[in-house]
């Protein structure tokens, strides 16, 4: 069963219920079999196998790590915070310093990254700062999608931690027809503090290989222990057999945090974002899009759709939550651009939509409520080829009010679940036909017809 993650309150950001983990095998049976096979004996316990360097060794071009030193005054940036943190321990290792150095060389770059993470960046901290959790992996999003929400990767991968949709389904991440918790800030955001939580409690405290289950999966990082301590071999980060992706990934991110520690480079402009910064929630009583609120208040749309790119469609779902995240200094402005306005103003639904990494006609279809046939119609398609940043109508000129989806009935369905999921309500269900239901029975297999109403008030 997929746990149920999280509970928002309409008062404020999050009030954000834990997520409850799946066992340790995550979905995979072998993972579970594997894991009735390992005992303490063959996780990692840094306290046992950590061995600290006799002597540090220098690198060309990479300044040695600073020594703690007296108490820093209190952080007063979100970055100052991070920047005095030390609890993720950084190892002296030749990868890392080369990153580093890598680093430093594009300083300008790390800095324009970084300046991405403004309008977050303190909610990041907040919520890993609440769990006891390293605020240096505040920088992780840095190395998974340089900050930005929107991306979409070819394994599909979504959002600034770039959660795939199978790890989305274990740890209760939502996704519907017009929303991807993968891309909302809010909802990913608990959703990878919680899980590198727990991957760190399977792993017994171990940040490293914690960060490598997290890029790899911790079915892979299991069985690499596995085959070490088989074979009497060590099995700190270092040691294992694991993906090429995954032995970089680690030092790329343990280089980012010592720059942000130690590094002072003319060029390295560390963003000034004071604490307690951020954005809130609006709720409004009826739909709302991101492009109609930023015409009407004049905030720039671009940075309404970034902080709110969990919406798919950029408008909030038909039946709510209406509810949009603002910068904290714009939300009194928007109050007053939109209070007066009515539902036909606030809302639209796309009109067209630009191929990504990913897309199909069958997904697309699927996407904005239409048939294939419909979809290829609109645009005069003669094959289901299409290409990446192609422009595809995804409504009529003059407007489809009703979209209509095809969803075959899987084991454990329930017509109340299907309307739940798309946000209908039941009589919205029909046959394969688009006849009313003869019946509340349906069963594995079953084609119904969906009807969605793109432009209902909610």
């Amino acid at each position: 069963m997929i746990p149920q993650a999280f509970a928002q309150s309409s008062a404020g950001l999050a009030e954000v219920a834990s997520l409850i983990m799946p066992a340790l095998g995550n979905s995979s049976s072998a993972d579970r079999l594997m894991l009735r096979e390992i005992g303490d004996q063959h996780v990692f316990d840094p306290a046992s196998s950590f061995r600290q360097p006799a002597e540090q060794v220098g690198h060309p071009g990479v300044p040695p790590l600073s020594k703690p030193s007296d108490a820093p005054p209190p952080a007063r940036t979100v970055w100052q915070f991070v920047q005095q943190s030390r609890r993720l321990k950084i190892p002296e290792n030749p990868m890392i310093d080369n990153y580093r150095r890598q680093y430093r060389e594009e300083a300008l770059w790390i800095s324009k990254i970084l300046n991405r993470a403004t309008p977050f960046v303190g909610h990041i901290v907040e919520v890993l700062d609440e769990r006891y959790l390293p605020v240096e992996l505040a920088l992780l999003p840095a190395i998974e999608s340089g900050y930005q929400p929107e991306v979409h990767s070819a394994e599909r991968a979504a959002g600034i931690w770039q959660i795939v949709p199978v790890t989305a389904r274990d740890i209760g991440v939502r996704h519907t027809q017009w929303f991807d918790g993968r891309a909302d800030i809010v909802e990913s955001t608990v959703a990878a503090a919680d899980y590198l939580s727990y991957l760190n409690a399977e792993f017994h405290g171990d940040w490293l290989l914690t960060l490598a289950a997290y890029n790899a999966g911790p079915g892979r990082v299991r069985k690499a222990v596995k085959q070490n301590s088989s074979r009497g071999l060590p099995v700190d980060f270092w040691s294992l057999s694991l993906p090429v992706e995954t032995t970089h990934y680690v030092p790329k991110f343990l280089a980012l945090v010592a720059m942000l520690r130690h590094d002072s480079l003319p060029e390295f402009d560390i963003p000034d974002v004071e604490r307690g910064n951020g954005f809130e929630v609006l709720d409004f009583p009826h739909r709302a899009s991101v492009d109609k609120v930023a015409a009407a208040s004049g905030i720039p749309e671009s940075t309404l759709k970034r902080i709110n790119a969990g919406l798919v469609h950029g408008v909030t779902p038909p039946r709510g939550p209406h509810r949009l995240y603002v910068l904290k200094g714009d939300a009194a402005r928007i109050i007053a651009a939109t209070a007066q306005l009515d539902a036909s103003e606030l809302f639209t639904v796309p009109a067209t939509h630009t191929v990504a990494a990913g897309d199909s006609i069958s997904t697309l279809a699927r996407l904005y409520g239409l048939s294939q046939a419909r979809l290829m119609e609109l645009n005069a398609l003669d094959s289901s080829v299409i290409r990446i940043g192609q422009q595809l109508a995804v409504r009529h000129s003059t407007g489809d009010s009703e979209g209509r989806i095809e969803y075959v009935v899987t084991i454990g369905d329930t017509l109340s679940d299907i309307a739940r999921r798309f946000s209908v309500r039941l009589n919205r269900i029909r046959d394969a036909q688009g006849r009313e239901l003869a019946t509340d029975r349906i069963h594995p297999g079953d084609v119904l017809s969906i009807l969605i109403d793109l432009d209902r008030t909610g």
